[in-house]
């Protein structure tokens, strides 16, 4: 299964990020390039492993 959080930033663009395990917030977000107060939504979407 795998985790992929969506973000929708307040200028109406999306960054879609692969959650890692035991990674922090502030992690997550230095990750994806934005900060706190460019969120308008997140959304977490899990996905079913291919086989």
């Amino acid at each position: 299964m795998y985790n992929f959080r969506i973000y929708t930033l307040r200028d109406g663009s999306k960054r879609v990020i692969t959650v890692k395990e035991g990674e922090s917030f502030k992690e997550e977000l230095q990750r994806a390039g934005i900060q706190e107060t460019q969120i308008f939504q997140m959304q977490l979407v899990e996905k079913p492993e291919e086989s």
